[in-house]
């Protein structure tokens, strides 16, 4: 038997062993017991995923080479890359270390400028500020405990002893931990601080729009699309809402881009390192929100219509392994949560949900009041590109689709729904590669109308004055960007007061609280207020270890209607003595930060 028989026998083995061991799991075991293992095993795969991506970029920067077919020929085919501006006679700008696909001595300099202005915007542009209350602080507190516990949970009961942290009551949380992972590794290097949370996705942000540049470079070898598909992804108003926020969105986009990207790497060029990269990436990827998995779906369409021969190597399926290795955990996360009631009674997903969303989430790119209409129509027109790329253009149409359609049947998928426009940055990728797709194919028509005699400059002067008129455009979207809005105002106020309360707090104290997650963050003491009648023994031993600092968080839940939070809170304050240490208002919503006493019989 040959050796590349015996080996694909071995990998074929291997998938059964792996898919097996999966199934005995899930028929086994039951789900809280799958909770508990994730908890301690999630950390630990996603940092091995994490460091095997790492180890591949760190040899693909070393050794990776970007070879060029000739004009015309068929990437795909001759497995190269082919650059139309050879004729130029320049190579790449940098290094051999450095392979990306720049071809001009110059052009290094305009996408760095981009990125530096990506970053800025979103830092300076709209306030940084959390919009999804109390997740954001959940993801957060995720990655602290991941960070300096290992334990992939939220904490329900949390001590500071001399900066000792101590975690008790561990819940894991429905949704995936890719983002909390990612804040965790920041917490490590630089401490617990959720300035560098907004910092991280600002900084994802500026990666994206990068990714974006290499796509449409790939897709066309040419500089003003990729710069254009750049450019336009940087100024979505809702991408710069919400990468200025703690939410997991910005991080779902990047790594479902940063997937394609090497899986368009590799479909163009056929070099096993892109492979290798794609298939760490793709893990990853599905682990950053719920429907994030829908990019696994999008590469098997991408590889079934552009190179089907694919699926027919046999290194594919060797380091798809890995792929399926480290999706596991996340099959079990998925498991484990099915059922879950995601905070509302009834059907998560229905076609009953389709024509209120549709009537929202269509005209959302149409009516030019949250969306540039001027990107949907370079969108539009990037879906008629040439022959050449129109296999590639209907894949990345096919991206937009699945994002944009999974959310029209889901409960609560509309853009209008309280927060859950977040929801469309998910599509704002796609979106944007096609923008750079129809504005190179207008700013040749553009060109070829203005100046047949010299086609070079009319390109020039068509691809000025496609920017000048996108960003001018874009100019009446800044009052949006920079708005807070009244969206979560309640909750919102709840945070800011929280914040000042706790500074009111001495180091060693508790504070009975809703949530936990965002003191935790502060670095405060914090346990769940249902303490306070479910267990009143553990209330007096806490005031035993901290005499007269354990206070109770008069809090958002306290003051909502038709909500038994609201009488968990008029109980509390019945049972004990509470010495008002802090109030705030805010409309009628009451926030305060109580000193708990026993009451004496």
């Amino acid at each position: 038997m040959k050796t590349k028989d015996l080996f694909g026998i071995c990998v074929f083995v291997l998938y059964l062993l792996i898919l097996g061991g999966a199934v005995y799991i899930i028929d086994y075991y039951p789900k809280t017991a799958i909770e508990e293992s994730l908890m301690i095993w999630m950390p630990w795969t996603l940092r091995l995923n994490f460091i095997l991506l790492f180890a591949g970029l760190l040899f693909w920067w070393m050794n990776g080479r970007n070879t060029y077919a000739h004009p015309g020929e068929d990437a795909c085919q001759s497995g190269k890359i082919y650059d139309s501006t050879n004729n130029r006679g320049k190579g790449l700008i940098f290094s051999k270390q450095v392979r990306i696909l720049f071809t001009e001595s110059r052009e290094w300099l305009i996408p760095t400028l981009l990125l530096v202005t990506a970053f800025s915007a979103a830092y300076f542009l709209s306030p940084q500020i959390h919009r999804l209350f109390y997740d954001e602080d959940i993801y957060a507190n995720i990655g602290q405990n991941i960070a300096y516990l290992n334990r992939a949970a939220m904490c329900n009961y949390g001590v500071f002893d001399y900066g000792d942290y101590q975690g008790n009551w561990m819940e894991y949380n429905k949704d995936p931990n890719g983002w909390p992972f990612l804040v965790s590794l920041l917490f490590q290097a630089f401490g617990v601080n959720e300035a560098y949370v907004f910092m991280l996705n600002n900084l994802i942000f500026s990666g994206s729009v990068l990714i974006v540049y290499l796509i449409v470079r790939r897709l066309t070898d040419r500089f003003f699309p990729a710069l254009l598909g750049a450019l336009v992804y940087a100024i979505i108003p809702h991408n710069l809402i919400w990468t200025n926020t703690a939410a997991a969105e910005p991080s779902a986009a990047f790594f479902g881009g940063l997937t394609a990207l090497f899986l368009i790497s590799y479909l163009r060029s056929e070099k096993k390192i892109h492979f290798y990269l794609f298939a760490l990436t793709l893990p990853l990827a599905c682990q950053m929100r719920p429907e994030s998995g829908l990019i696994a779906i999008w590469a098997a369409i991408a590889i079934l219509v552009l190179s089907p021969r694919t699926l027919l190597k046999l290194h594919v399926w060797a380091m798809g392994l890995l792929t399926v290795l480290f999706l596991m955990p996340h099959v079990f996360h998925l498991y484990a949560m099915s059922g879950h009631s995601w905070g509302a009674a009834g059907a998560k997903f229905s076609s009953a949900f389709f024509m209120s969303n549709i009537g929202v989430n269509g005209p959302y790119y149409l009516n030019n009041e949250q969306f540039p209409f001027m990107i949907t129509i370079l969108a539009l027109m990037g879906c008629l590109s040439g022959k050449g790329i129109r296999r590639w253009t209907a894949v990345i149409l096919a991206w937009l689709v699945l994002f944009w359609g999974i959310f029209l049947f889901f409960y609560a998928g509309s853009y209008r729904f309280g927060t859950d426009v977040r929801f469309a940055l998910l599509t704002f990728m796609p979106m944007a590669i096609l923008a750079g797709l129809g504005g190179g194919l207008l700013m040749e028509w553009f060109a070829a109308l203005r100046q047949r005699g010299n086609p070079g400059a009319g390109e020039k002067y068509a691809g000025a004055l496609i920017i000048m008129v996108l960003l001018f455009s874009w100019l009446s979207f800044l009052p949006l960007i920079r708005t807070v809005g009244q969206e979560a105002w309640a909750a919102r106020f709840d945070h800011q007061y929280a914040w000042e309360f706790a500074k009111k707090m001495p180091n060693r104290s508790i504070v009975l609280t809703h949530n936990p997650n965002m003191f935790l963050l502060w670095g405060q003491s914090a346990i769940q207020s249902n303490v306070g009648l479910k267990d009143p023994e553990l209330v007096r031993q806490l005031m035993e270890r901290y005499p007269g600092q354990v206070y109770f968080h008069f809090n958002f839940w306290c003051n909502t209607e038709r909500d038994p939070n609201r009488k968990l809170c008029e109980d509390l304050m019945a049972a004990y003595v509470m010495e008002e240490i802090a109030t705030a208002q805010e409309q009628h919503y009451h926030y305060g930060l109580y000193r708990m006493h026993v009451k004496k019989n």
